[in-house]
């Protein structure tokens, strides 16, 4: 069967050692349609990110002289990751694929919550994010590129920064399957639980995904806008732990159901829709395309099968710009799995979240208490 590999599937890779557990892992990191990428025992301090050259055959390894790669750090004991620096750390788990495979990466959702942008790169592979030789098969290491953009974190070996998505084949919705899908399921909820009638809505894109649009309730609470801080956060630190006031700031939409981002400013706001995710399906937020506004609405973008919620969007915008209510700011796509899995909604921590939800390490902001 093609499409994304299941919990199972994927428990039966590291058995066969199609995926090679390293320092760092755990099979708990196996999730209903993805493996957690942790730290392993290799992290260096880098003044510059070089892609491999497919062409060339070059490794990441290879690579780390002409990055500039400091000294190993002390990864086991906990490290700072400052703002403004780089980090290439080893993940936890390589890969052996057999031809038809491949594989791509999403930051976890914790992780684009806290703005920490963390990307992989994989031998002789082209671009970040992606192992994809499906034509001959990968065997190769898997990095990670760590860069906090506000405040500091402390990471350490076995801390799971990314997730993996296994295929074996296109998994992609035509836009004629998207559409049927859309007007026979209730994919898409009002925020009070009622589903939408589909034919209300004109999101579907064209291109194989749908749009969700910005909740923007007037003079309504919206999200918030990340603060520099000089005290780093230990992202393994257990959830509810640390007071957000300074590290977030409520953000409010005006009486015309506006927001003004400033540039180069990091915010979370969320959808006004909910999105159900099926068990046999899971889902990916897709950057939008620049004609529609310059700015990033996502971080990570992995979403599992089973989820059931809105969704917390990690929005930059370089130059500013206005937002307003019902403007789009996520395309989704939908990607079958192969076979039903375990559900999100069991284990997940932003399990049914409805307003917009801060990383899971800080406790509920006072304002919304």
């Amino acid at each position: 069967m093609k499409g994304v590999l299941n919990k199972n599937a994927l428990t039966g890779l590291v058995a066969a050692n199609r995926l090679v557990s390293g320092v760092g892992f755990d099979m708990s990191h196996i999730g209903p349609a993805s493996v957690d990428l942790a730290i392993g025992n290799e992290l260096y301090g880098i003044q510059r990110v070089l892609t491999p050259n497919a062409q060339k055959k070059q490794t990441v390894r290879a690579l780390l002289h002409e990055m500039g790669a400091s000294q190993p750090l002390s990864v086991e004991k906990g490290v700072v990751l400052t703002p403004g620096n780089s980090y290439i750390a080893l993940a936890s788990v390589s890969a052996n694929f057999a031809p038809g495979m491949y594989a791509y990466a999403n930051a976890k959702s914790t992780t684009g919550r806290h703005f920490v942008l963390v990307r992989t790169l994989s031998d002789e592979c082209i671009g970040y994010d992606t192992i994809d030789q499906r034509d001959r098969g990968y065997t190769g290491e898997i990095w990670l590129v760590i860069q906090p953009l506000v405040y500091p974190v402390v990471v350490s070996t076995g801390q799971c920064l990314s997730q993996l998505r296994v295929f074996t084949g296109d998994t992609r919705f035509s836009r004629d399957d998207l559409k049927m899908h859309l007007m026979t399921n209730d994919v898409l909820l009002r925020r009070n639980g009622i589903p939408y009638n589909q034919g209300e809505l004109s999101l579907e894109s064209g291109d194989g995904t749908f749009f969700m649009t910005v909740f923007a309730p007037p003079r309504g609470f919206m999200g918030y806008r990340a603060i520099e801080n000089l005290e780093p956060i230990d992202l393994s630190v257990s959830a509810g732990s640390v007071d957000p006031s300074n590290y977030f700031e409520p953000v409010y939409a005006e009486e015309d159901g506006t927001l003004e981002l400033l540039a180069g400013e990091y915010y979370l706001l969320s959808t006004k829709e909910i999105v159900r995710v099926p068990v046999d399906l899971s889902a990916e937020i897709r950057a939008m395309d620049t004609r529609l506004g310059i700015f990033f609405s996502h971080f990570a973008g992995f979403i599992d099968p089973g989820f059931s919620g809105t969704i917390t969007l990690e929005v930059m915008a370089p130059l500013g710009m206005t937002l307003r209510r019902g403007d789009p700011v996520a395309r989704l796509l939908f990607e079958k799995v192969v076979g039903a899995t375990d559900s999100y909604a069991l284990t997940g921590n932003y399990a049914k979240q409805i307003q917009t939800g801060l990383p899971k390490q800080f406790t509920v902001h006072p304002t919304l208490s």
